[in-house]
């Protein structure tokens, strides 16, 4: 395993090392973005109203909070690598409860599904971040980090690719999704896998990063609550505007593979900019998105450019978030517990995303949904600009 090196180059071997990783997490995440897709569509076909629909679709982002809130403590009592490989385990199993959910269509059943598919993600996922920031040079930390996320990123758009293409038997959906769980699971054994820096994996430890970076934290929950928006809420609002259900699946897939576009040229700019002037540009590029998504939305073309841009500057977020953060909090606390709390943050707004869609869906007219989330980001971005002597 290649450690770290501050001289700022990047050795093709960094970039060997990484990818298996970055793939096993793509892998073992898909599940959580299949589920959150897939599990709102078939509650909708079922029957259930949007706002409940759209809540059991955010289980898997409550189970990612679950998880990553005790993550530090897990992983400095049983070690790192053994909690890193159990998280397949339970990943398969979540899976096997979604199957009997849409086989018997107990609404208890597909909650638990959802939550336990979200508690083995944020495993996987988490400390993978983890071990990619370990080894990341820091001279080109931004592309190596952009590097992993693109391809980590994948699980946003084969998650609801799989969705579009399972809405008549969800069934069939999770069962892919357990044998790409157990691919993702047999990637990296073998790998010596560095030992993360848990801290002293206090509770507190989550609390102090959050205050360390409070600016990265609200980016790292508006990245959240933006790619949540994209999974769940634009399928159900693509059946609101009678889109269909298997065109909203793929168009939430479009705005994952989005993050393929967006993480190394963002990552770049960042390496000579900084990241603060990164997320504002990334911030824009949402905003322009939003505004565009419901005038775009009749004509296949236009929303397929729009979801496309939209995901590019939403998955951006999310790793300009972590980059800021472990520079400026990761000293204090550790690695790990700054990455968990990313993950805490990031997937609140994860969880909120789908709610506040599905709820505004429900009382307001459709173009209401994307206003409410424009004017979140603008928000953001004006917050940015008041912060921009910091950057």
């Amino acid at each position: 395993m290649p450690h770290e090196d501050t001289g700022g180059g990047a050795p093709f071997a960094l970039y060997r090392t990484i990818f298996p990783l970055s793939v096993s997490a793509a892998l073992s995440e898909t599940p959580g973005w299949l589920a959150t897709t897939l599990v709102g569509l078939a509650l909708v076909d079922a029957g259930y109203s949007a706002a409940l629909a759209g809540t059991v679709a955010s289980l898997p982002a409550a189970g990612v909070i679950a998880m990553s809130t005790i993550l530090p403590a897990v992983a400095r009592r049983f070690g790192v690598v053994p909690v890193f490989y159990s998280a397949a385990g339970l990943l398969v199993a979540s899976l096997l409860v979604l199957v009997a959910a849409a086989n018997s269509g107990a609404l208890w059943l597909w909650c638990l599904g959802s939550f336990g598919v979200g508690l083995g993600a944020s495993m996987r996922w988490v400390l993978s971040d983890g071990f990619v920031n370990h080894i990341a040079v820091s001279g080109q930390r931004g592309r190596l980090l952009a590097f992993h996320e693109t391809i980590r990123s994948c699980a946003l758009g084969i998650g609801p690719l799989i969705a579009s293409l399972s809405t008549d038997d969800p069934a069939r959906g999770f069962i892919i999704g357990i044998a790409l769980t157990l691919i993702g699971g047999v990637l990296t054994i073998g790998m010596r896998l560095p030992q993360v820096t848990t801290g002293r994996a206090h509770l507190s430890d989550l609390m102090t990063g959050v205050r360390l970076a409070p600016f990265a934290f609200l980016i790292a929950f508006l990245g959240g609550v933006l790619e949540g928006v994209a999974a769940a809420a634009v399928p159900l609002y693509a059946v609101a505007l009678g889109v269909g259900a298997a065109a909203g699946a793929f168009l939430a897939a479009l705005s994952g593979f989005g993050n393929l576009l967006g993480q190394m040229p963002f990552g770049t700019y960042a390496d000579s900019a900084g990241p603060r002037p990164a997320i504002r540009g990334a911030l824009l590029l949402v905003i322009a998105a939003l505004a565009l998504l419901h005038i775009a939305m009749p004509y296949t073309a236009a929303a397929y450019a729009v979801m496309l841009a939209f995901g590019a500057a939403a998955g951006a977020l999310y790793t300009l978030s972590v980059m800021e953060a472990s520079v400026t909090a990761s000293g204090e606390v550790g690695m790990l517990p700054i990455l968990a709390a990313i993950a805490i943050v990031y997937t609140l707004g994860d969880l909120a995303g789908p709610i506040v869609g599905g709820i505004t869906l429900d009382v307001a007219p459709p173009v209401a949904m994307p206003a409410v989330f424009l004017v979140a980001c603008a928000l953001a971005y004006f917050y940015a600009r008041l912060d921009r002597n910091a950057a």
